[in-house]
Order: structure tokens, then C-alpha cells, then sequence
């Protein structure tokens, strides 16, 4: 008799399944950790650059579920604001710089029942503030660029109308991997 029940527990969680991957518009946010992967040389150009490589980092995003395995995703993301020192000569220099993006990207689903297992692969337009500040001097800059972003997930569907994600997110352009976690709402 337990098998039984069993059984019909997994059969009433399967047949359900569709209608958790349901079409249509959805919307959601969340919230994680970035990791800088560029040097502090790289970074500044000084020698001896020091840089702070993690900070927080966060997404908020929109899409239309075409079908029950594609999407398309228009998302902004805030990749964290990197702190930076170093030296040149004996003039001691600091400064930070933040990272932001915004992109369309489609989306590949493989639903499984109340799991989505998703990657997206689209075009982003980023842009990197930095300012450096010593004794002698102040400095601001940005910097533009378009490139690929692209990323691996997963959801739990929790009712037809909400989902958590896990998310690993990069862009070509700024070399920040971002680990984050949020809520989907399905309208």
C-alpha cells in the first residue's frame, strides 16, 4: 500500500508538471555575489595594484515565456562596485569602480516537473565607472561595451505563479562571474 501511494504521489507531481512550465510574462529579481576576474594591474595599470575582487550584486528582470522550453529576457544587472590601490613612485593612488549592465538574451528551458534547469545566451551593453583619487589629483572614467553574456540556472517552481533561481551569470565585456539567487513571478 506504500508503494502504491508512492507511486501516485510521483504520477500527481508529474501530470502537474505542464502547468507549472505554463507560457507567458514573468518578472523577477534577485541578489548574489560578483567575482572580479581581473587583476589589479589589469585593472589600473599600476604595478603593484591591489583590488578588492568580490562585492554584491543584483538583477532585475522580465521575459515572455514563448513556449514551454524557450524565452526571450530583457535584464538589468548591477555586477558590484570593485575598490583599488596601489602606488606610483611614493604617490599612494585609490579608487573603485562599479559595473553595470543591461541585455536581451534567449533563454532555453528543460523543465523537469517542478525543476527548470535554463541557459541564456544573448547581447549585453555594459559600461564600467571608475575614479582614482590621490594627493595630487582626481580622476573619473567610463567605459562602454557590447558583447555576449550568457549564463547556467535552475528553478524550483514552488506554485503555478512563483519560482526561486539559482543563477551563474557572466558578460564577455566586464569579467565579473555573478552568483545569484532570487524570485520569479509568472502573470
Amino acid at each position: 500500500m506504500k508503494k502504491f501511494a508512492t507511486i501516485l504521489a510521483i504520477a500527481a507531481g508529474l501530470a502537474a508538471a505542464p502547468a507549472l512550465a505554463q507560457e507567458g510574462w514573468y518578472a523577477g529579481f534577485g541578489l548574489g555575489v560578483g567575482n572580479l576576474n581581473k587583476s589589479g594591474q589589469d585593472l589600473t595599470g599600476l604595478a603593484d595594484a591591489q583590488v578588492d575582487d568580490t562585492d554584491t550584486t543584483y538583477t532585475i528582470r522580465g521575459g515572455y515565456r514563448f513556449h514551454q522550453n524557450f524565452a526571450v529576457e530583457l535584464g538589468y544587472y548591477d555586477l558590484g562596485k570593485y575598490g583599488f590601490s596601489g602606488n606610483i613612485g611614493s604617490e599612494y593612488i585609490s579608487g573603485s569602480a562599479k559595473a553595470k549592465s543591461y541585455g536581451l538574451s534567449l533563454v532555453a528551458i528543460a523543465p523537469m516537473g517542478a525543476f527548470d534547469l535554463y541557459g541564456r545566451v544573448g547581447w549585453e551593453e555594459s559600461e564600467i565607472k571608475a575614479n582614482a583619487n590621490s594627493a595630487l589629483f582626481t580622476a573619473n572614467e567610463s567605459d562602454k561595451q557590447s558583447g555576449a553574456t550568457y549564463g547556467l540556472g535552475g528553478r524550483w517552481n514552488m506554485s503555478k505563479n512563483v519560482g526561486f533561481f539559482v543563477e551563474w551569470m557572466k558578460n564577455d565585456k566586464i569579467e565579473v562571474d555573478s552568483y545569484l539567487a532570487g524570485i520569479d513571478f509568472r502573470f
